[in-house]
């Protein structure tokens, strides 16, 4: 238990820190907005190219970590849309919406600093390989299956080309693809670039876990208690199950490639669903429902699963 203490509890703890500012006057709506801004296109960005740039990453990089984890969050997307169906008569729009709340994991706000803290260098590279590609292939399908599911009310083509449109531009997508650019080159990164980034990086972690409690100041619970128990369920439960089985049985994975990968299936849902159902004004509540509930279990949950997974210190 001694690991609960040593990582959850300080991580956990940074958020409570930022959830309890955020009911201050010290961090208005546009602070708590500047916080995450600066995580999301300076600190994590930050991190992760120095870790791939400059990190030292091995002469092969398998992605049997990226085939694992993808197939087993397909699986629970499937399971959660046919659950959806048959328990609550869902049409396809919000089926798929429930997938994405079920399969879509807070990585950047929070798995990314867990994975750091609990593994250190050990855990950069799958949780990397994870993270270039979570947003494009979770949020396009699930905005595919939308749009088919609403009969392409706007343009099927163009909201496609959008959601990719605005991956491409993802920061963390940019600042991975420009460390592997980098480290493609064999040059050694600057003293001063390497002492720069890691000034910034270091800021990732704490600033990460203080804009995500921030963050959840703005969720409320709302919604069918029904539908939000099925996807805290889906989420913290049948996910990680679902992908310890894969990277087990299917498409079996070392020692810290799996840890990894559970860690991340157990996480709880981030905020993209809620922003996508936000955008077609469908499953809102719910979706942020589920944004808080997850997060608020996952303090047990991630605590327990970092006993058996986390490395002896």
């Amino acid at each position: 238990m001694e690991v609960v203490f040593d990582i959850v509890v300080p991580l956990f703890g940074l958020m409570l820190v930022g959830y309890g500012v955020a009911h201050t006057r010290l961090l208005g709506p546009e602070g708590i907005q500047g916080v995450s801004n600066f995580v999301f296109y300076c600190a994590i960005p930050a991190l992760l190219f120095r870790s791939v740039a400059g990190g030292a990453l091995p002469a092969r990089i398998e992605f049997g970590i990226v085939y694992a984890y993808f197939l087993g969050c397909l699986i629970v997307f499937g399971m959660t849309m046919f659950a959806g169906r048959i328990l609550f008569g869902a049409p396809l729009a919000r089926q798929a919406l429930m997938g994405i709340t079920v399969t879509f994991g807070n990585v950047v706000l929070l798995g990314i600093p867990l994975v750091y803290v609990a593994f250190g260098d050990r855990g950069v590279l799958p949780v990397t390989l994870i993270s270039s590609f979570h947003a494009v292939i979770l949020l396009t399908l699930a905005t595919v299956l939308v749009e088919i599911g609403l009969g392409a009310r706007g343009n099927f083509g163009r909201a496609v080309l959008s959601t990719l449109g605005a991956l491409i531009r993802n920061p963390i997508i940019v600042a991975i693809v420009a460390g592997f650019a980098w480290r493609a080159t064999g040059l050694a990164l600057p003293v001063a670039a390497t002492t720069f980034l890691k000034l910034l990086a270091g800021a990732a972690a704490p600033c990460a876990l203080f804009a995500l409690g921030a963050t959840l100041t703005t969720f409320s619970l709302k919604g069918d208690l029904r539908d939000i128990t099925l996807l805290a369920a889906g989420k913290l439960l049948v996910l990680p199950l679902v992908v310890w089985l894969v990277v087990t049985y299917v498409i079996p994975l070392g020692p810290t490639d799996a840890a990894v990968a559970m860690l991340l299936a157990a996480l709880p849902t981030g905020v993209n669903p809620f922003i996508l159902a936000r955008k077609y004004d469908l499953y809102t509540r719910r979706a942020a429902s589920a944004v808080l509930v997850t997060t608020a279990i996952s303090v047990v949950t991630l605590g327990l699963l970092l006993v058996r997974l986390a490395p002896a210190p």
